[in-house]
C-alpha cells in the first residue's frame, strides 16, 4: 500500500483543522491521533525516543468501514508528518491549539446512564457466595 506523503508542518495544520471541524459535525465521526519515535532501519535498537523524531499522524473513522464494505478505501484520510527534536516545543504549542480548536462542537459524554447502571448492579444481590 502506498504511503501518503508526508506534510509540512503549516499544511498538517491545515488539513487537521479541516479533519476536525468536518469530523464534528457529522454524527459518529471519529479522528485518530497518534504518535510515535520514527526509527530508521540504519539507527541503533538502544536509540531512545527523545532523541529521534515524531511520526504524528491524524487519520478520520473511516478506514475500518471502508475494509469492511469490499476493501474500498475512498473515504479514508490519512495526514502524517515529522517532527524534529529541536522543533518539539513550537510544534505541540500548536497541535494542541489546534485540536483544541475541532474539540469545540463535540458532544459531552453521558455518564449518568452509565453510573445508574453500575449502581444497579451492586443493589442487585452481592454476587457473593453463601454457606460455603
Amino acid at each position: 500500500m502506498a504511503e501518503s506523503p508526508r506534510l509540512t508542518h503549516e499544511e498538517f495544520f491545515k488539513s487537521l483543522t479541516t479533519l476536525l471541524t468536518t469530523a464534528t459535525s457529522k454524527e459518529k465521526s471519529t479522528v485518530y491521533l497518534t504518535q510515535k519515535p520514527l526509527l530508521y532501519p540504519s539507527a541503533p535498537i538502544t536509540s531512545t525516543a527523545g532523541n529521534s523524531p515524531l511520526l504524528i499522524r491524524a487519520t478520520n473513522g473511516n478506514s475500518k468501514d471502508q475494509r469492511k464494505k469490499s476493501d474500498k478505501r475512498d473515504g479514508r484520510i490519512k495526514i502524517s508528518t515529522v517532527v524534529m527534536p529541536d522543533e518539539l516545543q513550537g510544534f505541540f504549542e500548536k497541535y494542541a491549539e489546534v485540536a483544541k480548536g475541532g474539540m469545540g462542537s463535540l458532544k459531552k459524554r453521558d455518564r449518568k446512564a452509565r453510573k445508574k447502571a453500575k449502581k444497579k448492579g451492586k443493589e442487585g444481590g452481592g454476587g457473593g457466595k453463601e454457606g460455603v
